[in-house]
């Protein structure tokens, strides 16, 4: 089977710095995949340029089984559900929670004519879901850092994407937001067969239903394979550079302890 997700060597530089340098992953449809490392690493580079929204300077990326385009790029995004506030804080302000869910289904960060009447009802129906039905026409810049969050996943789910990309969805969220989304990431994948794609540099934050994980450190790949076999006391304190240790909770998430 081919995979859904193809890199080669890949590569991005900003400068004389590389932000990523020869990186070689493959996913296979369906898979559910943990990219941990600390700020700086890569991750979100590397999740920016798998979507679609960031060029490599280096190597190769394929996407359901194609290279990047100009002519298949939107295409490609609208099967990808990019969630990233790093990424999307820097463009939306003004626009209204409405119209950025709406922006999901045109692979842009604006609405185009391709959006019909039958897709705002959708979109409402899924900013209802996230909790959100009272603020449709909230401009983004004015919800709390929770609400924004939740808007980002509408807007990556209302197209029924093939591959969800988190992008540390848990960032800046209190402790209440966090376990409610991550409730709902849980739910997801239990629903769907979408293959998930976690980045995040909290271990507890590491759900039982990931059983893949793929390590960055200063741009490079340090591991990839099982979840269980990386996430260990003495893998974790090697890729960390500290001396750490790593509990299993009875509910299967992971317990991080720095001695």
């Amino acid at each position: 089977m081919e995979p859904i997700i193809k890199v080669e060597n890949l590569c991005c530089q900003a400068g004389n710095r590389y932000l990523l340098r020869d990186i070689n992953w493959q996913v296979a449809k369906g898979e559910r995949w943990v990219v941990f490392g600390l700020n700086g690493s890569g991750k979100t580079t590397l999740l920016s340029i798998i979507a679609g929204y960031k060029m490599p300077t280096g190597g190769s990326v394929e996407v359901f089984g194609e290279p990047y385009s100009q002519d298949n790029i939107l295409s490609v995004r609208k099967r990808i559900g990019w969630v990233s506030s790093s990424y999307f804080d820097k463009y939306y302000t003004k626009e209204s929670a409405l119209t950025i869910v709406l922006s999901g289904l045109c692979g842009t960060l604006g609405v185009d004519s391709t959006v019909k009447a039958d897709d705002f009802i959708r979109a409402k129906a899924l900013l209802s879901e996230w909790n959100l039905d009272r603020k449709f026409d909230f401009p983004f810049s004015m919800l709390s850092k929770g609400e924004r969050q939740n808007v980002l996943i509408a807007r990556a789910l209302i197209a029924e994407p093939e591959i969800l990309a988190l992008d540390e969805p848990g960032t800046g969220l209190d402790v209440l937001a966090r376990e409610q989304l991550l409730r709902k990431i849980d739910q997801l994948a239990a629903e769907t067969a979408m293959t998930i794609i976690y980045v995040t540099h909290y271990p507890e934050e590491i759900l039982p239903i990931f059983d893949r994980c793929l390590v960055l450190r200063r741009g490079r790949l340090i591991e990839k394979g099982e979840l269980t076999e990386i996430m260990t006391t003495e893998q974790l304190t090697e890729i960390l550079e500290a001396d750490v240790t790593v509990t299993y909770l009875q509910d299967g998430r992971l317990d991080l302890r720095v001695k």
